[in-house]
């Protein structure tokens, strides 16, 4: 059998016996990304700012539109590697990434309307920021090294959006780690979804320090 396929079936078995204790450790994990993501943003902008991940979940890809939404989408996307392999994609509805563009830029929310090139690049930014708070948080978390690529901007469905990385993994990846994050700048709240689509080695490595180096 291939090891890969070994890899997926043991981690698939691990995830049912993960408590909510265990689940916990890894969603204060990303709280503290979070934090270090609101303070960068607050600098940068000089706005109020506060990001929280209220909640985690360890689900089927194939669940994800479902949970997330069906609808256009924007999403900033880096491909994570080295010590952990993986995708990661943050994802906001159109009309939250127009709000957050005007933020990003010092200007009134409600005058952007479309996302041109300049406010692309404020979206992909802010998403970059948050991407990267999560991923280092989480090289700590496991104590490996996580190399991050530039990232991406990509406007379209989520499963569209989600096939820039499962033409890569898809074959071998099954589950995904889905966060719930919640942003607030001057008051403004925005419901964003963090998720990671990790290879099947690298999610086996989250398995295994979550229950202690059971696995």
């Amino acid at each position: 059998m291939d090891c890969l396929v070994v890899v997926r079936v043991e981690y698939e078995k691990y995830l049912k016996n993960l408590d909510e204790f265990a689940k916990s450790a890894l969603v204060e994990t990303f709280n503290i990304g979070a934090s270090r993501a609101a303070d960068t943003l607050s600098r940068m902008t000089g706005l109020t700012v506060n990001v929280t991940v209220p909640g985690m979940e360890i689900t089927s890809i194939k669940n994800l539109p479902e949970k997330v939404g069906e609808d256009v989408k924007a999403a900033v996307y880096i491909q994570l590697s080295k010590g952990f392999s993986g995708h990661a994609f943050f994802i906001m509805d159109l009309n939250n990434a127009l709000t957050m563009s005007d933020l990003m830029m010092g200007m009134p929310p409600g005058s952007t309307t479309e996302l041109d090139e300049m406010a692309k690049s404020a979206v992909m930014e802010a998403g970059n920021i948050l991407i990267s708070s999560f991923a280092n948080a989480l090289s700590e978390f496991l104590g490996t090294e996580i190399e991050q690529t530039p990232p991406n901007l990509v406007i379209d469905f989520l499963p569209a959006i989600l096939d820039l990385a499962l033409a890569d993994i898809g074959q071998y990846c099954d589950y995904t780690l889905l966060l719930k994050t919640q942003m607030k700048i001057e008051g403004i709240e925005f419901k964003e979804h963090f998720i990671i689509l990790p290879h099947p080695s690298s999610m086996k490595k989250i398995i295994d320090t979550l229950l202690g180096g059971l696995v």
